[in-house]
């Protein structure tokens, strides 16, 4: 198996939980068809693996504890034989020098459609304080067993017919009692503070009466250093044959250290460590008792989910810190927003849901979320600067929506997912189609997958001329998805999902590919040169490969870096890593043609065309569609072309579809265009042709 790194920023991250901070979580991807596996700086982290030398799977499995190799590799045939998509083990491992450790493996399965194994993708987090805790408790217990089993550890007698008590030296310090004190049975009875004690003592008479035997009880009470100490008491009585009681023999503990890692354990299994909000299993917890109430009372309960709009551009601008910061602070509002018998709880990453047990109509849903879109208004303080963080929610109602805790959180997250997409800061509801519309993107999602792997994929060419000769010039490659059953789908369907999956990466790969070979046989007359342009996205340069797969295109198709474009957003420019103005020098020191994409619509600002190697500006067509008439929009292209000659670079306009629009573009100095005036994106053989 081989192995490369693999970038931390490539990967969608999202971090679990734990003390003051996110425990870190690493990221495997194991690629069944070419046996390659990738990992991030937290997994190697993780397994303590240095960069470099991860090894192969064989090696990793060596570092499985002896004895548990067998069940896992059970397990997961299992898993395989039975098409699981999500997998979810812990596995002990065993470090160097001899020391354990447990890490949690959350692995996603992809399969081809005939079954076969196509990766796996796995997030890995370092389980071992958990482990320790459960085992720590599990001794612990273990030692108050043996104790009560023994009654070595504070024992004490009580005899009825002397009317007499013993107690052990551990006994007197449990109970602080003096050295030489010997209370008898009431006056034991008041060592457990008054606002416990009749409990305790009713149900010992009972169980005295009844002839139960041991007889089991606990309580609390703060010693003189103001700490809460937690006690429990076992007795065993002897009975006479007339069915009194003769002799008690029993035991007391201090079980505060238990108790400790009992409430830890709690805490780390129900709260978010971070913000101190209830997690998820918590929140599903309440919302089934919840439930529970709603239906025997008649009434609906409503649950939001929430997530940060701006959350990964302050993570990746201001650092994790900032971003633990910001959920702080965003917790606190979305607490002091609501009412006291609502339920505020962290899901994960930047994802909140709120649970609102009573509600009489989806207008109290709509009133409650636009008071939380209030709360979000004013700015965050981090790093002694104010930044303005939206949030998007999702609503849905019990027992319209769901009948059950989990399909419910599901539903408001569908409706999250539509409000997120509506242009985010807002509140959408639930309805049947969000579910539908899942259903479709999962569906498109896979048979993409499957398009990419079968050669489903193809480049469509749109012309580039001249204004003022007419004369060919190049073309930009558009992709396109040719289904063996639906026919040409649009690129507004599958390029976002392409994107969100990172599937445009291999997509991107072989368009570049593609794209150089067909320039190569364009550019056969060195005296009429035809550049191809091809679009690059944002996640191409997050696995710091770019450079590395446009020489690769390159070296194997033959084509000259002059024949080559390569158009970015002007969202990009604003990545704050270094790698991605590295990058670009690089490409443009090589011979090739950096042009900026829908130039005027995103992020602009002289700045970034002075410090980054632009070489093109293209107008875009919202811009160009008004011309002539408009004068606002013949204003606006001027100051563009204006601008894009005072630096030396060259223009083209998108979206020319009139004469009128050709002849204003090239009086105006743009001599450069596209669009379906002068030709539409078309097969290579239709533009070979048309050269």
């Amino acid at each position: 198996m081989k192995t490369d790194s693999l970038d931390a920023a490539s990967i969608p991250l999202g971090t679990m939980p734990r003390d003051d901070a996110l425990l870190p979580i690493g990221r495997l991807h194991w690629d069944a068809r070419t046996d390659r596996l990738s990992m991030c700086g937290d997994a190697r982290q993780i397994l303590r693996v240095q960069p470099g030398a991860e090894g192969d799977h064989v090696a990793l499995l060596t570092l499985v504890r002896r004895g548990h190799l067998g069940g896992l590799r059970t397990a997961w045939l299992e898993a395989l034989e039975s098409l699981q998509r999500r997998v979810c083990l812990d596995v002990p491992l065993v470090r160097e020098g001899g020391a354990h450790q447990h890490v949690r493996v959350s692995a996603t399965i992809a399969y081809s459609p005939g079954g076969r194994l196509h990766h796996i993708d796995a997030a890995i987090q370092d389980v071992t304080e958990r482990h320790q805790l459960a085992d720590r408790l599990a001794l612990a217990e273990r030692r108050l067993d043996e104790a009560q089993e023994l009654a070595r550890v504070g024992h004490w007698e009580w005899d009825f017919s002397r009317r007499k008590a013993k107690y052990s030296s551990q006994a007197r310090v449990i109970l602080d009692m003096a050295p030489d004190a010997s209370p008898d049975l009431y006056q034991f009875a008041g060592t457990i503070p008054e606002d416990q004690r009749a409990p305790i003592v009713e149900a010992f008479t009972a169980a005295i009466a009844q002839q139960q035997s041991p007889f089991r009880y606990a309580y609390h009470r703060h010693g003189a250093d103001g700490r809460r100490r937690d006690f429990h008491g076992v007795v065993k009585a002897q009975y006479v044959r007339g069915g009194q009681a003769r002799h008690l023999f029993g035991t007391i503990q201090d079980v505060t250290e238990l108790s400790a890692y009992r409430e830890r354990l709690h805490t780390l299994s129900y709260f978010d460590p971070l913000t101190q909000l209830p997690n998820r299993a918590m929140l599903v917890d309440r919302i089934r008792l919840a439930m529970d109430d709603a239906t025997r009372d008649g009434k609906v309960l409503g649950v939001l989910m929430l997530d940060l709009d701006q959350f990964k551009h302050v993570n990746e601008s201001l650092g994790h810190a900032s971003g633990d910061d910001l959920i702080q602070q965003a917790a606190r509002r979305l607490t002091g927003a609501l009412r006291e018998h609502d339920t505020v709880a962290r899901i994960g990453g930047d994802e909140f849901a709120v649970l609102l047990p009573s509600v009489r109509a989806p207008d109290d849903l709509d009133l409650i979320a636009a008071k939380l879109l209030r709360a979000f208004e004013s700015p965050f303080r981090l790093l002694n600067r104010d930044v303005f963080v939206t949030t998007s929610i999702g609503a849905a109602l019990f027992p319209a929506d769901a009948d059950a805790a989990e399909p419910l959180l599901q539903h408001a997250d569908a409706a999250l997912s539509d409000a997120k997409s509506s242009g985010r800061n807002n509140l959408k509801f639930y309805s049947p189609q969000l579910t539908a519309q899942a259903s479709a993107r999962l569906a498109l999602e896979t048979e993409l997958r499957h398009a990419v792997e079968h050669g489903e994929l193809l480049l469509h060419y749109q012309p580039k001329f001249d204004l003022t000769t007419r004369r060919l010039v190049g073309a930009e490659a558009l992709m396109r998805w040719q289904h063996p059953e639906r026919g040409l789908v649009s690129p507004l369907d599958f390029i976002p999902v392409a994107e969100e999956t990172g599937l445009i990466v291999p997509m991107g790969t072989w368009a570049l590919h593609t794209a150089c070979r067909a320039a190569v046989g364009w550019n056969t007359d060195p005296a009429r040169p035809v550049k191809v342009a091809v679009n690059l996205s944002a996640r191409q340069f997050a696995n710091g490969q770019l450079v590395e797969t446009v020489c690769e295109a390159l070296a194997a198709s033959g084509c000259e870096p002059q024949w080559l474009e390569l158009e970015i957003t002007e969202s990009l420019l604003i990545d704050k890593r270094s790698t991605v103005r590295d990058d670009l020098e690089t490409l443009a020191v090589m011979g090739i043609t950096i042009a900026l994409d829908d130039f005027g619509t995103g992020y602009s600002a002289l700045s970034y065309l002075i410090h980054f190697p632009v070489h093109t500006l293209k107008i875009d067509r919202s811009f160009v569609k008004d011309l002539p008439g408009n004068h606002n929009s013949a204003e606006l292209v001027k100051a563009i072309v204006s601008l894009g000659r005072s630096l030396g670079m060259g223009l083209v306009a998108e979206g020319v579809e009139t004469e009128d629009q050709a002849r204003l573009l090239a009086s105006m100095g743009c001599h450069l265009a596209q669009g379906f005036l002068l030709g539409r994106p078309m097969p290579q053989a239709g533009f070979d042709a048309l050269l």
